[in-house]
């Protein structure tokens, strides 16, 4: 564990504890790409390595009571894929962490991009029939929380990764995009079945919601709102399209993380887009639900100039009671250009925890995050867990990690803080 650096744009409410936790038994981690709370109310994480060839990921969980880390399971040895095969490997879990309170277990899909052994790069098209470097699939591992044992895992989704995945529990159906099709499918936990529905477009979305019916959602690329029905089994494209700044189109308006309201049934959102915007989203309010644009989230930039999606990042959406905690990117107005357009240091560039309140929608900032080596300023995931600590996923950095958040506002948790979707 360590604190936060000291960091020229470090910042922290009074009585806000932080401090970080590097994967440092998983030295050649690059990602920590899915972070959730758990059925039991533990937080997990996945360690990722996919820029290095013949590497595999490592399911991780914090531990309180050592106030550390525990690595519980590699995905190569409990899928049987092993990460020396000469294939390309079970690197990673993105954003496919799904708990099922009523049976204890955390299901978790693979994703690709890891290449094979001794290999730098890997390209999913041009292997796609490569009997020997191709990819196997995403798999499908339950993890027993409860008893702390892995109990089966399969091979989910031939050939294709995982890109993110949903639980349905009343009807146990895993809702889940592949990569690099983009194809929806639903996988039935009872028959062990997958089912394909179809392609979305290009560029996939990062995240799947459903409603108190068990309806599935996503952003597509074109920016479209899309609902997925399950008994009848179709697919809708709703007159919603994700809010964005009038200098942009809604073209590449996929969903990066969401976060539902129990009391309300409303979900806040936020896409994978330069210029993000919070969206709040009513999905039984009439026959297409009502959306709201909650506005731009972090710092403002120069519409005549582009930025990247990567650089210009908001993630890692926690609700706890009427606040809503979320990450950006930041940096002071005298670093835009530098941000923008070049090429930011560590310095000028980092991760603000904000919150917004749901019911008054006033904002306030709670802290940054800043510790560990690579950049501040991307945070992919966040989760509460039942001891009243945030954590939030750290990526570009070599060994990855995650952080924790104490804030005075927020205790131990009567029940876990589920959410169905990675």
């Amino acid at each position: 564990m360590e604190r936060m650096l000291d960091h020229p744009l470090d910042f922290a409410r009074p009585g806000v504890d932080r401090a970080y936790y590097e994967f440092t038994r998983k030295p050649l981690s690059d990602s920590c790409w899915s972070l959730h709370t758990g059925p039991d109310g533990r937080v997990y994480a996945a360690a990722c390595c996919e820029h290095t060839g013949g590497e595999t990921a490592t399911v991780v969980r914090y531990n309180a009571a050592t106030d550390d880390l525990d690595y519980l399971f590699d995905l190569d040895e409990v899928t049987g894929d092993r990460r020396d095969s000469g294939r390309a490997t079970q690197c990673k879990i993105h954003y496919s962490f799904a708990p099922d309170p009523a049976t204890g277990i955390l299901y978790a899909a693979t994703h690709l991009s890891g290449p094979p052994k001794g290999e730098t790069r890997y390209n999913p098209w041009a292997s796609w029939h490569d009997p020997v470097r191709a990819f196997r699939g995403a798999y499908l591992v339950a993890f027993d929380t409860g008893k702390d044992q892995v109990l089966w895992s399969e091979l989910m989704i031939p050939q294709e990764g995982c890109r993110c995945l949903c639980l349905e529990p009343r009807r146990q159906l895993l809702y889940a995009l592949t990569y690099p099709r983009d194809h929806l499918v639903v996988y039935d936990l009872a028959t062990r079945k997958l089912q394909h529905y179809g392609r979305f477009g290009s560029v996939n979305s990062q995240c799947i919601f459903t409603d108190r019916q068990g309806r599935a959602y996503t952003f597509i690329d074109t920016g479209r709102l899309i609902r997925f029905d399950p008994d009848r089994e179709t697919i809708e494209e709703l007159p919603h399209v994700f809010p964005h700044e009038p200098c942009q189109s809604a073209r590449h308006g996929v969903i990066y993380d969401a976060v539902a309201d129990p009391a309300t049934g409303a979900v806040y959102a936020v896409p994978w887009k330069s210029r993000p915007h919070l969206l709040r989203y009513f999905p039984d309010e009439g026959e297409n639900g009502r959306l709201e644009d909650l506005g731009l989230v972090g710092p403002p930039t120069d519409p005549r100039l582009p930025i990247t999606v990567n650089r210009n990042h908001a993630g890692g959406l926690v609700l706890h009671g009427d606040w809503l905690y979320y990450t950006v990117s930041h940096w002071p107005p005298e670093n835009l250009e530098r941000v923008q357009i070049g090429n930011p240091t560590r310095d000028q560039c980092i991760t603000l925890v904000q919150r917004l309140h749901t019911g008054t929608l006033v904002r306030e900032d709670v802290c940054t995050l800043s510790a560990g080596v690579g950049m501040h300023h991307y945070i992919s995931r966040g989760a509460l867990a039942q001891t009243g600590d945030l954590f939030f996923a750290k990526i570009m950095a070599r060994p990855a990690g995650i952080y924790r958040v104490r804030v005075p506002e927020i205790g131990p948790q009567d029940q876990p803080n589920i959410r169905y979707w990675g």
